[in-house]
């Protein structure tokens, strides 16, 4: 004998067995979210000393680099050499001949404090007017300069963001 079979192919199969139970309990699912938070925090955590360690410029620790060299050179109350950024950058202008800085001997000092490589006060004495604005990078520090004989030279020394 014969089935008789029918156009519609799902009419000759049975439905799936329909699943026991809920596949996660209240046990499972409270370990998971513990885990997860776990995890979050240890993440954010460890990105967070990383980049305070590494010196970046949302470091926890500041450099006392740039501080250091301004005290050391004894310019801490120069109003053309400023220390900003809770001691992560430097802003230093020198006396020009139509307008009043701080003496470049004292802006020489700091450059030297921070350990200026020879080749960037080599660069920075030889920028001139047309030149614009001049960048390097030396250890742990990004410097940019301009210089024109009527306001002298301008430069700006910050922590890498490296």
């Amino acid at each position: 004998m014969e089935v008789a079979r029918t156009e519609n192919p799902s009419e000759e199969l049975p439905p799936p067995p329909l699943p026991q139970g809920t596949p996660f309990n209240r046990r499972d699912l409270t370990i998971g979210l513990f885990s997860l938070g776990i995890g979050l925090i240890v993440g954010v955590g460890g990105t967070l000393t990383a980049t305070s360690l590494g010196g970046g410029t949302g470091s926890f620790f500041p450099s006392p680099a740039i501080v250091a060299a301004t005290e050391s050179c004894d310019v801490v109350d120069n109003v053309w050499i400023t220390v900003g950024d809770e001691g992560q950058s430097l802003a230093m202008q020198s006396e020009g001949e139509e307008s009043p800085g701080a003496d470049y001997v004292d802006v020489l000092c700091v450059l030297d404090q921070l350990e200026v490589p020879d080749s960037v006060n080599t660069r920075i004495g030889s920028t001139r007017a047309l030149d614009g604005r001049q960048t390097a990078t030396w250890d742990d520090f990004d410097a940019s300069w301009g210089y024109h004989p009527d306001s002298g030279l301008d430069i700006v020394v910050e922590l890498s963001q490296q």
